[in-house]
């Protein structure tokens, strides 16, 4: 009988380490299908640049990814269960202050897939402490090509979000030139009656030609929105000529929160021949010349704070 409830012991400890885990695993999995919008929301505290801000978010997820692994693996276990826990702690502080402070809908642990608000979020952690503490004594595996394992799950952790999913700043490094934007066309679109009523032929404007319910469409209008309201520069400055029904422009301006830049109705044809059909294209305008065209991955917090500051 002793030896019945020890063995049943010993599987609820391994189940409870596997399902500890595989949700460590699961969760970077889920910010990395959402990385775009976890790396705004980590920049929507201002305390880093939106380049730092890939980078600690690749971070997050490749630690998650890692200690999910060695926790299953029973690799450096003790080192692993030490690192998860003061992660778990060092999380629930963190979600404690966003739930007294900012009120966020979505704290982003587990992407935009499963939205989860910081109250709901600061349960789970503290229901992932206290299973932690059951499987505190364990002791590493001993198997052959255990170092081999410890350095393919470190080098996937690291791996996967760092390339395959590159930064903003990596990206840029390494793409090609390619400015999609028609200029003439532009010139031409100047002296249109629409862009003559909006007054922005003398100053430094950001013109950002979008489509509705393009979904990256709304994360680069997140991104810009972001910066604009962190650096507390004039969202005047900021032109987006959109196309779409009147319903979705509605529904754009409320799932990015870009309510305070000027709007336009830009007809699709016209959209469409400015950019090549590249959405979303931001434009730096400078006394109503185009300077330079960017994609959501050229949107760079210190390129835009200083273009719009001049």
């Amino acid at each position: 009988m002793k030896e019945h409830r020890f063995s049943a012991a010993i599987i609820v400890k391994f189940i409870i380490r596997i399902l500890i885990g595989a949700f460590f695993i699961t969760t970077a999995i889920l910010k990395l299908l959402s990385l775009d919008s976890f790396e705004i929301y980590i920049y929507s505290f201002n305390l880093f640049s939106f380049n730092l801000c890939g980078i600690i978010a690749r971070l997050v997820i490749a630690g998650e990814m890692l200690l999910g692994s060695l926790l299953i693996a029973k690799i450096l276990y003790k080192q692993a269960w030490w690192l998860t826990m003061l992660m778990m702690v060092g999380f629930t502080l963190f979600l404690v202050y966003v739930a007294l402070f900012r009120h966020d809908a979505n704290c982003h642990c587990m992407g935009d897939i499963v939205e989860l608000n910081p109250a709901y979020s600061i349960l789970k952690n503290l229901a992932t402490i206290v299973l932690l503490l059951f499987v505190r004594k364990e002791e590493d595996y001993r198997f052959k090509g255990k170092t081999a394992v410890g350095i393919v799950c470190t080098i996937l952790a690291i791996g996967i979000p760092f390339i395959l999913f590159p930064t903003d700043a990596a990206y840029n490094l390494f793409k090609k030139s390619n400015n999609v934007l028609d200029e003439k066309r532009f010139e031409q679109f100047m002296q249109d009656s629409t862009a003559q009523s909006l007054n922005i032929n003398e100053g430094n404007y950001v013109f950002g030609y979008l489509l509705a319910g393009c979904k990256y469409c709304k994360l680069g209008s997140k991104k810009l929105n972001t910066i604009v309201e962190n650096n507390q520069l004039d969202t005047n400055k900021v032109v987006f000529f959109i196309w779409g029904s009147e319903k979705s422009i509605q529904h754009f301006k409320e799932e990015t929160g870009a309510t305070h830049f000027r709007y336009a109705i830009i007809s699709p044809v016209e959209a469409i021949n400015m950019v090549d059909g590249v959405f979303p294209t931001y434009v730096l305008v400078k006394d109503g010349k185009p300077v330079e065209s960017v994609d959501i991955r050229g949107l760079d917090d210190k390129k835009i704070k200083d273009f719009l500051s001049e």
